[in-house]
């Protein structure tokens, strides 16, 4: 009888046993902060977003969740803060070709195709003796020592846009050793949020930490600096004239007829008034200036082929310095994709619209080179009430609507091809009763000369009488401010200009800004046209 009751038992022990391995492989990747998760954006969406969750933890953010960051071509990245196991890619909105199915966390370093659906490696995570694992506790990392130094060491920054407490750097290359124990070396803090250090040798890999939460495994860039909240490397610019930024949109998937917006940031150490100049290479070596040097640090580029193409941003300031930047992008022919692809949509992104007054927003689309080869057009506006219009496809490339109410207007912009292959973007407007700037059909040329700005501010006030009477009793008088002294040291340079950039990109320290003061093309709104604007005040 013992012994039939012993084999009963190892039997059930047995069935548990190969119940318990079927459900553990049911389990996602463990998931912990700091993990970095990517996508690729190949579906047609403009942007992607990383809404994530757990029963224990929460989720990340309200949704839509949070704006990935291009890292590079088609390739976004997201940061994890908490210890999630599940993720939904979307582009900003909800429901069906808006955002992917319920996903599990497939682990660190892992990327997700929108396109084919399916997950793949994109960054091996560190398993060897040379490479770090995620800091567990009180746990003490291995000893490890740094090479003897050998003057061929290379040198990285960081941008601690991240907020980190402290900032350490770990370097190794495979089969070669490291720079020491996780977490590696403390950085050294050179000023204005930029952590700097010097290696004894040319490590290949670097991970930039505090102690706890880590960037994913990088290609040591000597001479480079990393931002550790955009995940981007750039040239880092010690010059009396430095370039902070500069970009082209959209980066990728570009095709002939893209509106193409070039932009750049750069300034001069001692305030200085900087000029811009963009130009364009072509394959056989041809060079088109899209903007001659002007204050204007953006403009619009249309290619008209396909081929390879050189992006040249060129900088002056006032005391006679220069500085330059280059960018490749590939322009391809749409007239063979069956896939239609948006170019433009015009008013662009956040602009302006008059409330009861028709709007009509432009697409420019191409592709769609299937069955009848015609495409189809739909727009979703929705109010600021969250109310929806009924849309229909149509083959009208324009929509005209009539904001009712002051606030922010949603448009979805939806082009479908014969064979109902789908994309869609998203544009924000937003409504007001003042003065709208924003042309009301797209310029054909770029404009050859910028328009000119008052040299002086008014020091009294206007004498003009408001058209309506105010809903409230008047107060006390506002004091006298300087338009355009944004940083409040009482005159405007070319730091207030700087302010606004650093505002607008939601830098550290540059979050409070008055808009009566900063709104200096006044729009209602604070843009990076209100830093042009204080530029065209200083060179005047």
């Amino acid at each position: 009888m013992v012994k039939k009751q012993h084999k009963v038992l190892s039997i059930v022990l047995c069935l548990m046993l190969a119940v318990s391995a079927v459900f553990a492989g049911t389990v996602g990747a463990f998931a912990a902060s700091g993990d970095t998760v990517y996508c690729r954006l190949n579906n047609g969406w403009g942007s992607v977003y990383a809404y994530m969750w757990s029963a224990d933890s929460g989720n990340n953010a309200a949704w839509p969740g949070v704006k990935m960051t291009e890292v590079e071509s088609g390739v976004y990245s997201y940061q994890l803060t908490g210890d999630f196991d599940m993720i939904i890619f979307n582009n900003g909105s909800g429901g069906n070709g808006n955002q992917t199915s319920d996903l599990s966390y497939a682990g660190n370093g892992k990327i997700y195709d929108l396109s084919s659906g399916t997950w793949s490696t994109y960054v091996e995570v560190p398993t060897d003796a040379t490479k770090p694992t995620q800091a567990t506790g009180a746990t003490t990392a291995t000893t490890a020592t740094e090479p003897p130094v050998t003057g061929e060491g290379i040198t990285v920054y960081l941008k601690n846009e991240a907020g980190w407490s402290n900032v350490n750097c770990y370097m190794w290359s495979d089969g070669a050793g490291n720079n020491g124990a996780w977490p590696g070396k403390a950085m050294t803090n050179i000023g204005d949020d930029v952590y700097m250090y010097t290696s004894s040798t040319a490590f290949e890999n670097c991970i930039f930490n505090n102690g706890s939460s880590q960037t994913s495994d990088l290609t040591a860039m000597d001479g480079y600096i990393f931002n550790n909240k955009t995940n981007t490397w750039s040239v880092y610019d010690t010059s009396d004239l430095q370039v902070k930024s500069y970009s082209v949109d959209p980066s990728s998937n570009i095709y002939i007829g893209t509106d193409v917006t070039v932009s750049a940031v750069a300034q001069n150490k001692n305030g200085a008034a900087v000029s811009y100049k963009f130009s364009v290479t072509n394959e056989m070596g041809g060079t088109s200036v899209i903007s001659d040097y002007s204050p204007a640090n953006s403009v619009v580029w249309t290619p008209s082929a396909a081929g390879t193409y050189t992006i040249n941003f060129d900088f002056k300031d006032g005391e006679g310095n220069e500085n330059n930047r280059t960018l490749e992008v590939e322009v391809t022919d749409d007239s063979t994709l069956i896939k239609p692809v948006i170019k433009s949509v015009f008013p662009a992104n956040l602009n302006l619209i008059k409330v009861n007054t028709p709007t009509t927003v432009s697409v420019k689309a191409g592709g769609g080179n299937t069955g009848t080869k015609l495409l189809f057009y739909k727009y979703v506006v929705t109010d600021p009430n969250g109310v929806e219009n009924t849309p229909y496809y149509t083959l009208n490339s324009t929509y005209t609507f009539t904001p009712n109410m002051i606030g922010e207007y949603e448009v979805n912009v939806y082009v479908q091809g014969s064979d109902n292959s789908t994309v869609s973007k998203t544009y924000n407007y937003t409504s007001t009763d003042g003065d709208v700037t924003n042309p009301t059909t797209k310029p054909t040329t770029q404009p050859t000369t910028a328009t000119t700005m008052p040299t002086t501010v008014p020091t009294t006030a206007p004498t003009t009488v408001p058209t309506t009477a105010p809903t409230t009793a008047p107060t006390d008088p506002e004091p006298e401010f300087i338009l355009g002294d944004v940083d409040g040291d009482g005159r405007v340079s070319i730091a207030d200009a700087t302010y606004i950039q650093k505002y607008l990109v939601n830098m550290t320290g540059y979050t409070n800004i008055d808009l009566k003061v900063a709104d200096v093309d006044k729009d209602g709104r604070i843009s990076i046209k209100d830093a042009t604007a204080i530029q065209y005040m200083l060179v005047m």
